[in-house]
């Protein structure tokens, strides 16, 4: 079974229907067999993907999740609706930041494989397309979150759980308001070492 069949069978079960469906699930786990420790705490590794040096992004590696809100889209190269999305992200991604610095996150993940995309016709394509974030290769992401086709947009909480996704070109405010609603439920530690405050009212502090 090659790769694009194994991600088109995990998907056929786990791609979400709609807008406004939320997808609460546990960030998937190798095949180490370990998703807990003995105290029940997780015990499972991040996911990974492999970025490249192009502008607003640096070689090395994206884990998922990370400490912000993290909006991934997957596309390819190849795809006139993942060229038509990029502008709409990156007015999403700058409204997002100018409003909760790096509460948020975003990555840009390619099925294609350095064999038959080169990091330079990759940064190429980044740098045409105004991409400002970060870029890599996607090595099971999509698969591992049941995403299936390009542009496919999702949104992860700092959990690795996946609360939004679309498929094909989204607005800018649409991206926003999915973003701020997962926002909503998170906490976060601000600079003065308290945590800030949910909807709930609940505070602690560090």
């Amino acid at each position: 079974m090659n790769r694009r069949e194994l991600i088109a069978g995990i998907g056929s079960v786990g791609v979400l229907g709609g807008a406004g469906t939320v997808l609460v699930r546990g960030l998937p786990s190798f095949d180490n067999g370990e998703s807990e420790t003995d105290d029940g705490e997780d015990d499972r590794n991040p996911l990974e993907v492999e970025t490249i040096d192009a502008e607003g992004s640096e070689a090395g590696t994206f884990a998922v999740p990370t400490d912000g809100v993290t909006t991934i889209m997957f596309f390819t190269t190849g795809c006139g609706n993942c060229q038509a999305q990029m502008p709409r992200l990156a007015d999403a991604r700058e409204e997002l930041v100018d409003k909760h610095g790096d509460r948020v996150q975003f990555l840009s993940a390619t099925y294609q494989t350095p064999d038959t995309l080169p990091e330079a016709d990759l940064r190429e394509w980044w740098t045409t397309h105004s991409g400002n974030w970060n870029v890599g290769y996607d090595s099971g992401l999509a698969g591992s979150y049941g995403v299936v086709g390009f542009p496919v947009t999702i949104v992860v909480d700092t959990d690795g759980e996946k609360h939004w996704e679309e498929t094909g070109v989204q607005s800018t405010d649409k991206i926003v308001g999915a973003v701020e609603s997962v926002l909503e439920t998170e906490t976060f530690d601000d600079d003065s070492g308290e945590e800030s405050t949910d909807e709930s009212g609940d505070e602690s502090t560090a």
